[in-house]
């Protein structure tokens, strides 16, 4: 009964999308209230507690909820004015059907902006449809082309950003004795599992556009394409040649240009279509190479230290008892995006009515995305927090702690009923935790301690480091089911339930597919 509540909420959710074709942003609402309810009633959550890991669940969201935010206004302004239509008829002279756009912007481009912390369920919907995909294939990329490399989106916070939180916990394998070497054995060990999962994904994102037919006819570009994308990450994490922040950025670059030498290669008696980069695509483009340029200058080392300091006390508030929340304004990326969309209305200089019907678009869509993302990650944190009350000004576990916490008992429910088959199933529980949380980064760090225990507990501290990279990789593929993603994909284009549930429908079975392949990749390395 104790595992059946855990995930009951997570359980009406999907099945909201699933069989009512209900909205994500409408089943997160249903998610949060069952959440709140059995962990007040049922797993001995205190009322405070539970509204303030709702208001921490919502504050760390903005990470991401924001980010989305303006880059809908982008995406809305550029198609507006025009720029973005000029974007795709140059994109249709480099990638002239629908497979090639598909691995072109999908594997490659879609890597690439992932890295970058741009969010391709927010950017990218609206390209396809202006390509001539489906409602539902221009979701499907979309969405899809933001899993082969989720772990170093954003720079790679997804790995960096849960190995400070690991050491902070007492987390110490085997052969690990600093944060440095943390980090680089952890995301070695990502890439390790990362080819088949990626050359999946180029398979699934062919049939979403094309069904069989277009695996048929592309299974080579599809395969190289995926191979390319994640070879390149696992080489230069193996080679430790580069900072771990870019690997992301360098593989969805190397990507792009393999795509594009496959085609025209195969394509070299057509006719070539016109590539001329003139005063008026630069400026249609400009937005984007302003976004990219200051993505990349904002995370330099020092630059991002410099602004994360910058306001030092006035960003950060206290939300309950001791947990404060740094707001870290000028080092998100959310902030860059506001600017960047800010500076577009005077490069792409729309007339007063366009102006007016992008801000009346952006209001009306831009609520789903943003009370999706929130409400899940508020779910996330009510689940990490059950069970935990406030004593002298503190949050700490209260006494009932180790018998009602939902987190632990999801995760010592799974590993005593696998036991010595724990690896197997340690992806599903990052797959379970970027479900609820939103995203991968959320699922590494809130499940970390549950990995050591169900680890030790198990098959010993040795092989933590790759039970810990599936589960990464689990929460990567999680995206591709993920309801506030597939919310705010759909927001873009203007559809609702219906879209979102056949995706959903269509993908969920090869996602449970890839996380039970990642788990028995992992049993074979760890046991030989």
């Amino acid at each position: 009964m104790d595992f059946f509540l855990s995930i009951f909420p997570i359980l009406v959710v999907l099945i909201g999308m699933l069989v009512f074709y209900r909205s994500g942003s409408f089943v997160s609402v249903i998610g949060w209230i069952l959440s709140v309810v059995v962990a007040v009633y049922y797993f001995k959550t205190p009322w405070n507690v539970v509204i303030g890991a709702t208001l921490t669940g919502i504050v760390k969201a903005f990470g991401i909820s924001l980010a989305v935010i303006f880059t809908m206004f982008l995406i809305f302004l550029m198609r507006e004015t025009g720029a973005l239509k000029r974007i795709i008829e140059y994109v249709k002279a480099i990638a002239r059907n629908k497979e090639e756009q598909t691995l072109f912007i999908g594997m490659g481009f879609g890597s690439l902006s992932t890295s970058l912390g741009m969010v391709t369920p927010a950017m990218f919907p609206p390209i396809f449809l202006l390509l001539g995909f489906s409602p539902v294939a221009a979701i499907s990329v979309s969405i899809l082309c933001y899993d082969p490399l989720t772990s170093f989106a954003l720079f790679t916070i997804p790995l960096t950003l849960p190995s400070k939180v690991a050491m902070t916990f007492g987390i110490k394998p085997p052969g690990i004795e600093n944060l440095d070497q943390f980090i680089w054995d952890y995301t070695f060990k990502v890439t390790v599992l990362l080819p088949v999962i990626s050359v999946i994904f180029a398979f699934l994102m062919l049939k979403m556009v094309g069904g069989k037919e277009a695996i048929k006819k592309n299974w080579k570009a599809a395969l190289v394409s995926g191979l390319m994308l994640s070879g390149s990450a696992l080489l230069v994490a193996g080679l430790r040649i580069l900072p771990v922040e870019i690997i992301g950025i360098i593989s969805g670059l190397v990507t792009m240009i393999t795509v594009y030498f496959i085609y025209r290669r195969n394509n070299d008696k057509e006719t070539v279509g016109n590539l001329s980069f003139d005063n008026q695509m630069f400026k249609a483009c400009l937005p984007f190479i302003l976004l990219v340029v200051i993505s990349i200058f904002v995370n330099v080392p020092s630059v991002k230290n410099f602004l994360e300091n910058l306001l030092g006390q006035k960003e950060i508030i206290r939300i309950i008892a001791d947990k404060k929340e740094d707001l870290n304004i000028l080092g998100n990326v959310w902030f860059w995006i506001m600017v960047v969309s800010f500076i577009s209305i005077f490069i792409l200089k729309p007339t007063g009515k366009q102006l007016s019907n992008v801000f009346k678009l952006w209001i009306t869509r831009i609520w789903g995305p943003f009370l999706a993302y929130s409400l899940f990650f508020a779910v996330a944190f009510i689940m990490a927090w059950s069970a935990m009350e406030v004593v002298n000004g503190k949050l700490v576990p209260s006494q009932y702690f180790a018998q009602y916490n939902m987190d632990r008992i999801i995760g010592i429910t799974l590993a005593n009923i696998f036991g010595p088959a724990y690896p197997f199933i340690a992806p599903f529980l990052g797959l379970f935790g970027a479900f609820v949380g939103g995203s991968e980064t959320a699922s590494n760090v809130l499940f970390a301690k549950i990995q050591w225990e169900a680890t030790l507990s198990t098959v010993g501290a040795g092989a933590f480091m790759w039970i810990y990279a599936a589960h990464a990789v689990g929460g990567g593929i999680a995206s591709a089911i993920t309801p506030s993603k597939i919310t705010n994909a759909a927001a873009t284009i203007g559809v609702g339930g219906k879209e979102e549930a056949q995706f959903i429908k269509a993908v969920l079975i090869p996602v449970l597919l890839m996380c039970a392949i990642v788990g028995l990749m992992t049993m074979v390395i760890i046991y030989l």
